[in-house]
Parts: structure tokens; C-alpha cells; sequence
């Protein structure tokens, strides 16, 4: 049974035969094929945004920076040291999931396509990637018996450079940066906490949600940015996001 908490304290949780009612998955070489040919198709049509991405819904819960979560602790509820970990470690999400679940991520592919100059509905911080942009949307899976996605991304690259960047559209972003031992640094600009229904239905969790949003730079340029949304049902390795109060 999953469960997220809420700014206020109470909890929610997911109906556990709605957890244990999956439907079948089909084979992992059938879901490569399914999610690749997706990757190149328009998004759905019930996406939140212009562009058709699924940013948390707004106004959000909370917003703030590293400095505001970590040392001004302005979070609506203490972050647990695990949580902070992964919501704002510089290292790559794909790899501490690996890490957790002593899995390979698989990555769906929702869609890759180019959206020119459009910039409408997106982050601030996309003004910093040179046009024409291309979108990427992806659920990061932990080949569970399930399948179960853990993390929603949407990442905005420069359309004449993404496809030497990301050769092969299967591999997480991590796994094809790194093939080419490219110094990167991680920018984590902004944490989030939000509700979003898109989400709700693809995580099969209730909201809220937290997310991030960070640049990549490479040689003094940034060369993408992605905005991540985390399953609540990464307490399964993380425990719970909401620190325990300590005893005294």
C-alpha cells in the first residue's frame, strides 16, 4: 500500500487492490519496441502544458531553492536525509535507482520531438537553451514484475545537437552522456512540491508529488535542462519523505 503525506501532516493512501490489480506488462524486448516507436509521437492531448509536457499543477504546494530546503528548512514538512539525497544530490537519479533496486532503469520513451522556438508553458530556465528546442519525455521504470515508473522527466535540448548527445533514445540521459566521459556539472535550480492528476494516474499514487528542475552544463554552456517528478512510491527504498520527529 503506498502513501504520500501531506504539507498539513495526514496522510493519503492508494487502495491496496488497486496496487496489487495491475495489468499484465508485456515482455521487456516488446516494451523497448512499444516505447521507442512512442518516443517520436505528439504527446497526449490531456497534457497541462503548450508544448504538451506534464509540469505539477500551479499554483504548486511549495517552491524554494537548495539554500531555501536544506538551510532555511522553508519545505512545508523536514525532508528525510534519504529524500534530500536523491531530491538534491548532484549525481544522476538514474543511477542511485539503480543503485536502490540492484536493477537496470528502463526508460519509456513518451515522446523526442522538436518544437522549433516554442517556449510558451515552459521553465524560466529553458530561455537558456539555444532554439530550436527539441522535447524529451520519459518515465524512468525499475523492471519490477510491474514495471512500475518511479520517476517522471522532461528535458529541452539544442535540436542541432541532441542527436549526437543522445545517439541511442533507449538509454537513459545519464548512461549516454557518460559513454562520452563529458565533464558535466549539475545546476539544481528550483524544488518543487505539487499535485498533478496526469501523474496521479501514471504513478498510481496519490499527490502531492516533489519535483526539480536543473541544468546541465558542459564547457562553461548549458547544454540541457530537465525537470524530474518523483513516485511517492520511492519510500519503498527511501522511507518516508517527511523526517521522523526525534524523541526527547
Amino acid at each position: 500500500m503506498l502513501e504520500s503525506v501531506r504539507p498539513d501532516g495526514s496522510s493519503s493512501r492508494a487502495p491496496a487492490a488497486a496496487a496489487e490489480q495491475r495489468p499484465a506488462r508485456p515482455p521487456r524486448r516488446q516494451r523497448r519496441t512499444l516505447w521507442l516507436a512512442a518516443c517520436s509521437a505528439p504527446s497526449s492531448t490531456d497534457a497541462a502544458s503548450p508544448t504538451g509536457w506534464h509540469p505539477l499543477d500551479t499554483p504548486s504546494i511549495w517552491k524554494g531553492t537548495e539554500e531555501q530546503a536544506v538551510f532555511r528548512q522553508a519545505t512545508p514538512y523536514p525532508l528525510s536525509p534519504t529524500w534530500k539525497l536523491m531530491l538534491l544530490s548532484d549525481g544522476s537519479v538514474t543511477r542511485h535507482l539503480q543503485l536502490m533496486s540492484n536493477q537496470k532503469v528502463e526508460v519509456e520513451c513518451m515522446e523526442m520531438r522538436n518544437i522549433g522556438h516554442e517556449r510558451h508553458g515552459l521553465p524560466a530556465a529553458a530561455a537558456q537553451i539555444q532554439g530550436p528546442l527539441v522535447q524529451r519525455q520519459v518515465m524512468l521504470h525499475i523492471p519490477d514484475p510491474h514495471s512500475r515508473p518511479y520517476v517522471y522527466a522532461t528535458s529541452w535540448w539544442n535540436a542541432d545537437t541532441v542527436d549526437d548527445l543522445l545517439r541511442d533514445r533507449s538509454q537513459p540521459i545519464w548512461v549516454s552522456l557518460s559513454q562520452g566521459r563529458a565533464e558535466l556539472y549539475r545546476d539544481i535550480l528550483q524544488l518543487e512540491l505539487g499535485s498533478s492528476p496526469y501523474l496521479e494516474q501514471r504513478f498510481a499514487a496519490p499527490g502531492p508529488f516533489w519535483g526539480r528542475q536543473y541544468l546541465f552544463w558542459r564547457d562553461g554552456r548549458p547544454l540541457t535542462l530537465i525537470y524530474e517528478v518523483f513516485s511517492p512510491a520511492l519510500e519503498e527504498f527511501l522511507g518516508p519523505a517527511r523526517q521522523a520527529r526525534q524523541a526527547r
